[in-house]
């Protein structure tokens, strides 16, 4: 799925993204791709000033030698109605030939002074493709 396409998929969901909401984490070649199977999701907040919110996610891949994997922070032209930050796991397939068996692959993305910067905030959502999402509440919604 190209970049235009991820924002058109995400923006008929009904969330108010920018045009292209991963596209700092997709790299300018192209070579990357999104993970699309979600295996989990978690998080932790890092008592720090200010605090750091520490996303994790793990994606499945059909074989082995995948590298560059990230984890992209959607960017909104306002704040998600639903309080969700959305986030794509993306990596870069094996040009070599590699071993063929599904594989894991795992990104981190860590968010300084997310209390600021997303007051709106209420939880996570990781997606793969298709039925491929993952959703982690941080509070409970009010």
């Amino acid at each position: 799925m190209c970049k235009p396409l991820v924002g058109l998929f995400l923006a008929s969901m009904g969330l108010a993204i920018a045009v292209q909401p991963f596209a700092s984490a997709v790299d300018k070649d192209n070579k990357q791709q999104f993970v699309k199977t979600i295996v989990s999701v978690d998080f932790k907040i890092e008592e720090s000033n200010p605090p750091t919110l520490v996303v994790m996610a793990t994606g499945q891949v059909s074989s082995g030698g995948y590298s560059g994997t990230k984890l992209a922070r959607a960017t909104y032209v306002q704040p998600p109605a639903d309080g969700i930050q959305d986030y794509q796991l993306v990596t870069v397939p094996p040009t070599e030939p590699s071993i063929q068996v599904i594989s894991q692959v795992n990104a981190t993305d860590r968010w300084k002074g997310y209390d600021k910067e997303a007051p709106w905030l209420k939880g996570i959502r990781v997606h793969g493709v298709g039925e491929g999402v993952m959703v982690k509440m941080l509070r409970a919604a009010q």
